[in-house]
């Protein structure tokens, strides 16, 4: 990738996985999450086809314990290839690649000349290959049942599926298919959770799948968008099976942001689900966070009460800025951040300090009251509400960087100046000058 530095920009809370295309960010993506440790095998995915690729996610769980990665259906990517044939022959059952859904047999045949032994997972259509997937996973207690028509209200099972091993299966609207009935009844003894709103799985079917005798209970995991459902699945917990993330209280949280224009990046990301931080999934825009988003992780962020310390918050970022702006980037970089808690923290450590200096000493009452002054107004500028997480977005602009990072540094150096020379009333309309310019930018 041409610029990656600039389409892959980091911050010290977010990580930013990129590639020109589907195939090399799940690369990106393997390479980071399976780092230090070897997988089992490869699963293999046609990179156009979604609903094989959600169906997938349950077979990265152990004991297979494989990323996801991506081919066009006729033939493999190079790189991919490459990283194939680093795989030990010992591996999972002695298969190095699943082929899952829609995948040409000449990509199996051509593996299977190399001397890489495969295995292919399908059926005649997405619904039927979910279906053969659950007969692949052995072990399990819960299912997840979304729809099969559209992916964005439930793409977020996926997360848990590579998390904890759980299969999906996919009805329609308004019916359920013939194959998803059936492997619900063969299973037998399961606890069904649907992903997804009325709108894309309707009563009817929620109804129909509880008169099933086979199944102990049915629960369903909404909201009024793919973004509320996401952010209501990080937090849930069925404390009598044990389903669910149970994101809902302060600590050192870590996610996975994607956009549903991507889809195939967040099938790809489930792999730090599986590995390493293991995190649920959140949805994001290119260009903002929602706002159910935002309250989400301001209401889990652990904010410690001293200097900054353990746990700390993460965030993967999947795709290019092309993707995700980097001005989306930080905003989700602040969200997780505690450096502006602790610096408020400190300011008012620094405040009351000066507070009762002043009691002690009544002589200085004006010079005392100028510097609360100035305190006020440095904090004000590190209060990170709603209104200036917007107003960020249009500092980010390539054309403003060069006068905003000129005019962030003369307020730093104006408001150092202000605070040990404060009977200097004329850098206060300075100060004010750049602050005011700022909020133009912003």
């Amino acid at each position: 990738m041409e610029n990656y530095e600039m389409c892959c920009p980091l911050t010290v809370n977010t990580t930013r996985v990129c590639g020109e295309n589907p195939i090399d960010t799940a690369l990106e993506i393997y390479k980071i999450a399976f780092s230090d440790m070897e997988p089992n095998a490869v699963i293999l995915v046609n990179k156009n086809q979604v609903f094989d690729g959600i169906a997938a996610t349950p077979l990265v769980h152990f004991p297979i314990n494989a990323p996801i990665l991506f081919t066009d259906g006729n033939k493999i990517n190079k790189e991919v290839l490459a990283e194939i044939k680093k795989l030990d022959h010992e591996s999972h059952m002695g298969i190095q690649v699943i082929l899952v859904g829609n995948i040409c047999k000449e990509v199996k045949e051509d593996l299977e000349h190399m001397g890489i032994c495969t295995h292919h997972i399908t059926g005649c259509n997405h619904y039927e290959t979910a279906c053969e997937v659950l007969k692949a996973r052995h072990m399990f207690e819960n299912i997840l049942i979304m729809s099969g028509e559209d992916y964005s209200e439930g793409i977020a099972s996926t997360y848990w599926a590579a998390h904890h091993g759980d299969p999906i299966l996919f009805v329609k609207k308004n019916t359920i298919p013939r194959c998803t009935l059936e492997a619900i009844k063969k299973h037998g003894d399961v606890n069904l959770y649907i992903v997804g709103s009325t709108n894309t799985v309707s009563k009817e079917v929620e109804n129909a799948l509880e008169r099933l005798d086979c199944v102990n209970n049915v629960k369903r995991i909404s909201g009024d968008s793919p973004y509320s459902i996401a952010v209501n699945f990080a937090a849930y917990k069925d404390c009598k099976t044990e389903f669910g993330w149970g994101r809902n209280y302060k600590d050192g949280h870590a996610f996975t942001f994607g956009t549903l224009n991507y889809p195939m990046e967040i099938i790809a990301g489930v792999a730090f689900a599986h590995m390493g931080k293991h995190t649920p999934l959140l949805l994001i825009k290119k260009d903002c966070i929602p706002q159910i988003v935002e309250k989400y992780i301001k209401a889990v962020k652990f904010l410690p009460k001293e200097m900054p310390k353990p746990p700390f918050m993460h965030g993967f970022i999947l795709g290019d800025v092309e993707q995700i702006s980097y001005c989306t980037q930080i905003e989700v970089n602040k969200l997780l951040s505690i450096d502006h808690h602790i610096m408020e923290v400190e300011m008012k450590k620094m405040m009351k300090k000066m507070e009762e200096e002043h009691e002690m000493d009544h002589k200085h009452h004006e010079d005392h009251g100028l510097i609360h002054y100035f305190m006020k107004v440095m904090m004000s500028k590190m209060d990170m509400d709603m209104e200036d997480m917007e107003h960020m977005n249009h500092m980010c602009h390539k054309d403003h960087e060069e006068d905003m990072h000129h005019c962030m540094m003369e307020e730093h150096e104006n408001m150092h100046h202000l605070m040990t020379n404060h009977h200097h009333h004329k850098n206060s309309n300075k100060l004010k000058g750049c602050h005011k310019d700022m909020k133009h930018h912003c």
